[in-house]
């Protein structure tokens, strides 16, 4: 990114943080956005936001730590060219397990639509998945990957976590399709299903 652009990125992310929603804000689009990163009061906990959807952000790289949204119940992220790998973080999993975490607490549909360059969700850790304070969308049913041609592999032990009614969509996702879709007897998928046999994969 040159001088200039990083310029109109820098007041891109001026214009919206200094936006301030009403404290009872329930749904909340941003399309067209030019900045690298996205308002603070998407990782708030503080909010009421149910629905989030989000698309044609062009300059966007990385999500930010959205597991915290207390009423979160629709994310729906199209088109934003840049991202290329989803961390841990937009879990908003604490490094400390003395207390009862709840990542996305109330999310029900979770999707991706043409995320091109996307090649990477970074899974949670083994002691994160076997530990009993932690819970992961424990109330999501959809999960879609479309057109989503880069990503190869799911977060195994993630997807173990999270609710046992979950309906993966990984349509148009070349790659996903072939490490998935063709056959659903193979082991990678058996790694996933064995914890959680009720998911079903379309």
């Amino acid at each position: 990114m040159d001088e200039m652009e990083h310029s109109a990125s820098s007041m891109w992310t001026e214009v919206v943080e200094a936006l301030v929603p009403h404290h009872s804000l329930n749904k909340l689009e941003i399309s067209g956005y030019k900045g690298s990163r996205l308002p603070h009061l998407m990782s708030s906990p503080f909010n009421f936001i149910k629905e989030i959807h989000l698309d044609w952000l062009s300059e966007l790289s990385s999500l930010p730590v959205m597991g915290k949204l207390p009423f979160l119940e629709i994310l729906s992220i199209w088109i934003v060219d840049e991202l290329k790998f989803v961390g841990r973080d937009f879990l908003g999993i604490e490094s400390s397990f003395d207390v009862v975490v709840v990542a996305f607490p109330k999310l029900e549909k979770l999707e991706f639509w043409y995320c091109s360059k996307w090649e990477e969700w970074e899974d949670i850790t083994e002691e994160e998945e076997e530990s009993a304070a932690i819970s992961i969308m424990p109330c999501l049913t959809k999960l879609i990957y479309h057109l989503c041609e880069s990503l190869k592999k799911l977060p195994h032990r993630l997807l173990r976590k999270v609710s046992s009614s979950l309906q993966l969509d990984t349509s148009g996702s070349t790659e996903l399709v072939k490490t998935y879709g063709e056959d659903k007897e193979g082991s990678v998928w058996r790694s996933i299903s064995q914890h959680n046999p009720q998911l079903k994969l379309r």
